[in-house]
């Protein structure tokens, strides 16, 4: 596979969600846990990269539903020692934070993303999560989509609009005071 950069930083590679079939769930419930492997990627420069079921297994007690971020802080520092912050953020603090290309998950609702971006072709709405590596005035965000197939590109190019209604409609159906986000602070190249 082709090693991508971002400034000197390696860029994941997509992980597909579909692989991630979790016992006595409804189906692949891991777009968190699968967003949180390419954060995890992204921040240590590649030198941990897991699948999104192996940070679903350290998940305890085991979930059957989708996991929360807190349940990925704790994921994270079991699998990989790595801490995941959990900022209370609105979208400007979104914006500034991809801006200086820093990674983030964030949680949303998947209905509001054009089906021209979207993976899932199925119209209906649900919580899902994704992982958006930086942002750019000309392109938009570049967002690694779990529902994706293709194991083998780094992100796709989605319209900044469309990632805060996604985030915003989130926070408000549920009467959150802040977005749904979390990060992985980088380390060293």
């Amino acid at each position: 596979m082709t090693n991508v950069y971002l400034l000197g930083r390696k860029l994941p590679a997509n992980d597909f969600e579909g692989d991630d079939w979790v016992p006595g769930s409804t189906g692949y419930v891991t777009c968190t846990d699968t967003a949180l492997g390419m954060m995890i990627a992204y921040a240590t420069n590649g030198r941990i990269v897991k699948d999104g079921r192996v940070y679903r297994a350290a998940v305890h007690p085991h979930d059957v539903d989708g996991i929360t971020l807190l349940q990925a802080e704790q994921a994270a520092a079991t699998v990989a020692g790595v801490t995941l912050i959990r900022p209370t953020w609105h979208w400007d603090s979104v914006l500034k934070w991809l801006k200086s290309r820093n990674g983030l998950i964030v949680q949303g609702w998947y209905g509001d993303i054009p089906r021209a971006y979207r993976f899932q072709k199925d119209p209906s709405n649900f919580g899902h999560a994704m992982f958006i590596s930086h942002y750019s005035s000309t392109s938009g965000m570049r967002v690694w989509d779990p529902l994706d197939a293709n194991t083998s590109h780094h992100g796709q190019w989605i319209p900044a609009k469309y990632i805060r209604a996604y985030m915003e409609h989130l926070q408000q159906e549920q009467g959150s005071p802040v977005l749904f986000c979390a990060y992985a602070p980088l380390q060293h190249l």
